[in-house]
């Protein structure tokens, strides 16, 4: 493999690694978990029985009987047959970490996780000291521990299905450290991809090489970086589920990948710019990216002529719709669909057009050395012609 064929080979590297980090973090980042979790509770009994009572002033028979009951006599009947006697000091230091941190002084970092959107303490089932207490029991259904001392503590069973996760809201109640456990992977993700980006070596540019500046190639990827994320990430951000995102609203998620695929298009069209050489020699022009290496006699030309490259069609189309779906990114992409760029189309004897296109959508000469071009061609003896053309097309260089 030749110098420039190595580097071409980084040059996709650095774009399709980048990407596939950045949205590996945002789909393992609402993965949830499969665990059953429980909401603890440190009781007091004296209160709950003493808060017993009708929003409206209407007792029930059942009501009035709990409030009327000795406190021994109302716990009795609370915990009758879901009551767990336990000793040792595992559960002392559990209800004390349940107490302190519903208190809002959690002893540790642990206990800080366990902290509920609205206040509450939840752990994994498994995390109990009496990781059975709640096994095999219906979502909603409550177990009462009680300890040497006289405290009580309260495990209520939770098993996450469709139904907790609101479209557009999310989950509410246990915490996302609990419910999202790969959720930390996140940051480290983003990292890598943007390490793997800076540091993987970058193309050397040979004298008399023409070729983009490096700040417009960064610029590209990262409207193709923008354009892909927001698109195909934006299912998860709704559902707040990744299994929901393509199963239950596999619909939604469709609709929002195939606009994605402009994203996809602009990282492609990312690699080819970052990839791009051209080079003028004595009887040829040479261009090489990332995907293919070609190199064309001046002897095989037949006319150099200006063209105009416009978007195709289904890209206005495609584009309009980001637009109207009110999305971050939908401007970019319906800039992108409106632009037009200049340069040359070379007819070859054999028939074939060569397109090398040389600005932006503002008009302005985006590869450095371009100026020489068409003097070399006009050097070498190539037909020239006044007479523009216009394509459609996608392509850069």
């Amino acid at each position: 493999m030749s110098t420039a064929q190595r580097g071409n080979t980084r040059e996709i590297w650095r774009r399709v690694l980048p990407v596939a980090l950045v949205l590996a973090a945002v789909v393992t980042a609402f993965v949830v978990t499969h665990e059953p979790l429980a909401r603890i509770e440190v009781m007091d009994f004296a209160q709950e029985q003493q808060d017993i009572g009708s929003l409206y002033g209407l007792w029930t028979d059942e009501q009035k009987a709990l409030k009327a009951m000795p406190l021994a006599d109302y716990i009795a009947s609370v915990t009758t047959g879901k009551m767990t006697t336990a000793d040792g000091t595992a559960w002392d230091t559990f209800a004390t970490g349940v107490s302190l941190t519903d208190e809002g002084n959690p002893p540790d970092q642990t206990w800080r996780r366990r902290i509920g959107e609205w206040g509450g303490v939840y752990v994994r089932q498994t995390d109990l000291p009496l990781p059975e207490l709640l096994a095999g029991i219906p979502d909603g259904e409550e177990r009462y521990v009680s300890l040497p001392d006289g405290t009580w503590v309260k495990a209520v069973a939770l098993h996450l299905d469709s139904g907790d996760f609101t479209l557009g809201a999310g989950l509410h109640g246990p915490p996302h450290a609990l419910v999202y456990p790969l959720r930390g992977l996140f940051f480290p993700l983003l990292g890598l991809a943007m390490l793997l980006y800076v540091l993987l070596p970058w193309p050397r540019r040979r004298e008399g090489v023409i070729a983009y500046d490096r700040w417009r190639v960064v610029l590209g990827d990262i409207l193709g970086l923008v354009l892909t994320v927001v698109f195909v990430a934006m299912p998860f951000l709704i559902t707040s589920n990744s299994a929901l995102a393509v199963t239950e609203y596999w619909g939604l998620t469709l609709v929002f990948w195939l606009i994605g695929l402009l994203g996809l298009w602009a990282v492609q069209v990312s690699i080819s710019a970052g990839g791009l050489q051209m080079m003028v020699l004595a009887d040829r022009l040479v261009r090489v990216t990332a995907w293919r290496h070609e190199e064309y006699l001046f002897a095989e030309m037949t006319l150099v002529q200006p063209a105009i490259q416009v978007a195709p069609k289904w890209l206005i189309t495609a584009s309009w719709l980001t637009a109207l779906s009110g999305r971050r990114g939908s401007g970019a992409a319906l800039l992108g669909a409106q632009s037009e760029t200049r340069g040359f189309r070379i007819t070859m004897k054999d028939g074939r057009f060569v397109h090398i296109w040389l600005t932006d959508q503002m008009g302005s000469v985006t590869m450095r050395g371009a100026d020489t071009l068409p003097g070399a061609l006009a050097a070498a003896g190539v037909p020239m012609s006044t007479e523009s053309v216009t394509v459609r097309g996608m392509s850069v260089g």
